[in-house]
């Protein structure tokens, strides 16, 4: 085989099979960018760098890097006016060009005039109340601090460049611990920059509150202050979305929790009282209060489609201990005069289940009954005459803590009972 060589000054050809090169083309574009004040924001210097790095990349790469040797100083003045068009805020104060395959580009560059040396952030929680401002910031964490990262040191020129870098990092930190919100972010610059972060809610918010006191063994007229003042609170989380009162919910329930257990009626009276939150866009706090001692509890009915004592007072007084329950129901009938005591035993199966016998007196019955709840305004009760072999079925809804609707019907009657709470 033969080989033939030709050898020029800027070119070697090899022939049949080996490599053919005339010069070198640059491969990769490396871009170092600095300040000659020394103070450049990183996440600012990195976003100015890439654009930068795709200028120089658009006007090195591919060319060959003995052209490029040959007009070194043209190539660098190009470079230079180029990157002074790009960095609005900063003039170009020198470029070194380091030619090979892997080219480097030294950059520096210079504020306009004045840079950021402080700042003072500013969050604007809308309309939500001082509750519910407490509640969020416990997310929004350390958003000042990241701020100060992008913005100290920056030209005041430049926040064309900053404003999208401050954006996307709030928005980035706030993803995850802030999900329910979307921040807005402006910026005043100044050697005191201003930056007010907008927290916009995402999503259904909570319009309505309410609270729903309940008690089995204790008059709910005892906590009717109480009460207001939790309907004061609760009004607090209006406003909130509700997805993130959802998450916020075990705490919140645990603060309410904790204020319950250092009330004196708690510390000194053996009182539990437990809250409970069903969040929605109307949002209630059930407080279940109940004595670990005592019951006490009065209330009064009328009957609605009965002819025979269709009015009645009941009061409620007895004992507990643990599951057990012993009480005197004493009932009095306005249109015949007449009075009823009913010694009564009760064992709270479960949470929601309760079993029990009960004496008639002076009528000398018995009566066994049992006891249901369905939900937190739902029950059901079912009572057996052992003597009389009668039966009695009911199902109740609590309107409020102070009224209930209850529909009863017997073996051979019906009617509907409207009950008022003491």
């Amino acid at each position: 085989m033969k080989i033939k060589h030709w050898v020029g000054s800027a070119a070697l050809v090899t022939i049949l099979g080996f490599t053919s090169i005339y010069g070198a083309p640059v491969q990769t574009v490396h871009v170092d960018l600095q300040s000659t004040t020394g103070m450049i924001p990183s996440a600012l210097q990195q976003r100015m760098q890439a654009s930068v790095q795709a200028a120089t990349s658009y006007i090195y790469k591919g060319k060959e890097v003995e052209e490029i040797q040959a007009a070194l100083p043209s190539y660098e003045k190009a470079t230079m006016d180029i990157v002074d068009r790009i960095l609005y805020g900063y003039t170009v104060k020198g470029v070194a060009v380091h030619v090979g395959e892997t080219m480097d580009v030294n950059i520096q560059i210079e504020p306009y005039g004045h840079v950021m040396k402080s700042v003072e952030t500013t969050i604007h929680y809308g309309n939500l109340s001082p509750y519910g401002k407490q509640l969020v910031e416990k997310d929004v964490g350390p958003i000042s601090q990241r701020l100060e990262q992008i913005l100290l040191g920056s030209s005041i020129d430049a926040l064309h460049w900053v404003k999208p870098i401050a954006q996307k990092t709030v928005r980035n930190d706030l993803e995850g611990s802030l999900p329910e919100f979307t921040p807005q972010v402006d910026i005043v610059g100044g050697e005191t920059g201003q930056v007010m972060v907008y927290l916009v809610p995402n999503g259904d918010s909570i319009h309505r509150t309410d609270v729903v006191l309940q008690s089995n063994t204790l008059p709910s007229a005892f906590f009717y202050t109480m009460r207001q003042y939790y309907e004061k609170k609760m009004r607090d989380l209006e406003g909130l979305p509700i997805q993130f009162v959802r998450r916020h919910q075990v705490m919140i329930e645990a603060d309410i929790q904790k204020e319950l257990n250092q009330s004196r009626s708690v510390t000194q009276f053996g009182i539990t009282i437990a809250p409970q939150l069903e969040v929605g866009s109307d949002t209630k706090l059930y407080l279940q209060v109940d004595s670990s001692k005592y019951m006490i509890r009065g209330e009064g009915y009328l009957d609605m489609g009965r002819n025979t004592d269709s009015v009645g007072i009941r009061l409620y007084t007895g004992v507990h201990k643990g599951p057990h329950t012993w009480y005197l129901e004493t009932e009095f009938l306005p249109n015949s005069l007449h009075w009823k005591f009913k010694p009564s035993y009760v064992y709270q199966f479960s949470k929601d289940t309760q079993v029990g016998y009960q004496y008639v007196s002076p009528h000398g019955r018995h009566k066994a009954f049992l006891r249901q709840d369905i939900g937190n305004r739902w029950s059901l009760r079912y009572e057996r005459d052992l003597r009389e072999k009668e039966n009695e079925f009911a199902i109740a809804y609590d309107v409020h803590d102070y009224l209930q609707l209850e529909y009863i019907w017997k073996d051979k009657d019906r009617w509907l009972r409207l009950v008022g709470r003491i």
